[in-house]
């Protein structure tokens, strides 16, 4: 930085006046006095300009505290500093378990009266955040620019409610079928990958794989044959639902059609898995003696998850003495065939916020261009938000025409703005139906009086 040097200062001023004065008291006569020069005028020292203040924006983040996770958010976070340099990011972190730990801070300091300007947000907990009031819509932000324009995105890539804008996608992913090769290839069977080249990659497949993976000791499950997801969570369920032609909602989402024929098949098929096939890992399951289900341990030969799984494969599998190969596929298909819902991460302008506008500078750096090399670290950007930019890979493993697609194929995912109603119905009876204490019939039509109730009095994110 370039030093300001101040102007030296000069003081005017003469003794000859004094001396005269002197002199005259004394009875002597005085010379003539000499006419004082006048005094320079005092110079004051030049002040360096003030640098204006930046304007902080307090931003609630989340971390799963791993090296790839805050090393791809810190250069992110440093580069809109950089590229605003009027703006400073107040980056207060939440960690440990998700989202529960997030949330929880957040409702409390918007009780309390701690402000925020932006939340990290994801769509598992919109519901929570809006019947708080803790949001406001975009629709002011994106009046007032230019810059942005919701046609320019997916319409899976958008949060509404009661027909304003409260989200767009920063990150967004579909779903796929990650599988250990090397234990499939021991086994002497077809990958997930051929079979989908040959049609045949189904959910009949996937139990017939899986049948052959499961090692057991005794009675108990030393490895399962496939992990494909929480069966008690309404986020994950969808898969079974769209490939036996079932779904949560009808099409213009005025009532739950979960108590239909179609949704007893695929919740018989997810059920059956976990406990007649005992191939699938499950509530009741994942306890002791079994052993715990974890890919990165090959204690799971295959498993459904998104492409934010390249984080877990470069930390924990990459790194291993004598890594194993691991490749992806499609989801499999069912009776109806297939479908996959984005699960989105949307950042969120907080109704707290005292700095909405600078908040609002944030929210388009994270869904622009200049946050992708960032996002895609984390395992983002292979399904892009925005239509103009193309997903893109990172690694060999990786199958580009999988995520293309898989995106071709994929629907936005519905919730009704009380979701966490439904969501803990849908989990406290999965559990009852794993414990063998009610059945698929009382579960469907238990929690699709759920579901009616709660539409009917807070109606739907759409």
């Amino acid at each position: 930085m370039r030093k300001l040097v101040s102007r030296r200062t000069f003081l005017g001023g003469s003794a000859v006046a004094g001396a005269g004065i002197l002199l005259a008291a004394c009875g002597t006569a005085a010379p003539a006095a000499v006419e004082e020069a006048p005094a320079a005028p005092e110079q004051k020292e030049a002040e360096a300009p003030k640098m204006e203040e930046a304007t902080e924006i307090k931003y609630l983040h989340f971390s799963t505290q791993s090296d790839v996770w805050d090393n791809a958010y810190d250069g992110m976070f440093a580069t809109f500093e950089e590229m605003n340099p009027g703006l400073k990011l107040k980056v207060d972190i939440a960690s440990g378990s998700f989202p529960t730990s997030l949330t929880e801070k957040a409702v409390a300091a918007f009780a309390s009266g701690v402000p925020y300007d932006v939340y990290y947000g994801w769509f598992g907990y919109l519901s929570q955040f809006y019947t708080a009031e803790m949001l406001v819509p975009l629709d002011p932000f994106l009046a007032a620019d230019p810059d942005v324009n919701l046609d320019d995105f997916h319409e899976y890539a958008l949060e509404r409610i009661g027909g304003q804008a409260y989200g767009i996608a920063w990150f967004t992913n579909g779903k796929e079928y990650w599988y250990n090769a090397d234990l499939i290839a021991e086994a002497g069977l077809k990958s997930p990958r051929e079979l989908e080249a040959e049609g045949n990659w189904t959910w009949d497949a996937v139990l017939e794989m899986a049948t052959k993976l499961t090692k057991t000791e005794g009675n108990r499950i030393t490895r399962f044959g496939t992990q494909p997801y929480r069966f008690n969570r309404t986020g994950w369920f969808w898969i079974h639902l769209f490939a036996w032609g079932g779904a949560w909602w009808n099409e213009d989402f005025t009532a739950p059609t979960i108590d239909t024929q179609q949704a007893a098949e695929a919740a018989q098929n997810a059920l059956d898995m976990v406990i007649k096939h005992r191939v699938a890992y499950g509530l009741t399951l994942g306890k002791e003696p079994n052993v715990e289900p974890d890919f990165t341990q090959q204690t799971v030969a295959g498993l459904i998850t998104g492409s934010y799984f390249t984080r877990t494969i470069k930390a924990q599998i990459e790194t291993q003495e004598e890594p194993f190969t691991v490749e992806h596929t499609l989801l499999p298909k069912g009776p109806a065939g297939r479908m996959a819902a984005q699960s989105i991460n949307a950042k969120w302008i907080s109704a707290s916020a005292t700095e909405p506008d600078a908040g609002w500078e944030f929210y388009k750096f994270a869904i622009g261009e200049d946050a992708i090399p960032f996002i895609a670290q984390l395992g983002g950007s292979r399904y892009a938000a925005n239509k103009s930019i193309p997903p893109f890979t990172q690694y060999e493993y990786e199958d580009p025409e999988v995520y293309a697609q898989t995106a071709a194929m994929s629907v936005a995912h519905r919730q009704m703005v009380r979701q966490s109603e439904l969501d803990t119905q849908w989990a406290e009876g999965w559990i009852s139906l794993e414990e063998g204490k009610t059945t698929i019939q009382e579960l469907l039509e238990e929690t699709q009086k759920v579901a009616e109730v709660h539409l009917e009095e807070g109606g739907c994110v759409c």
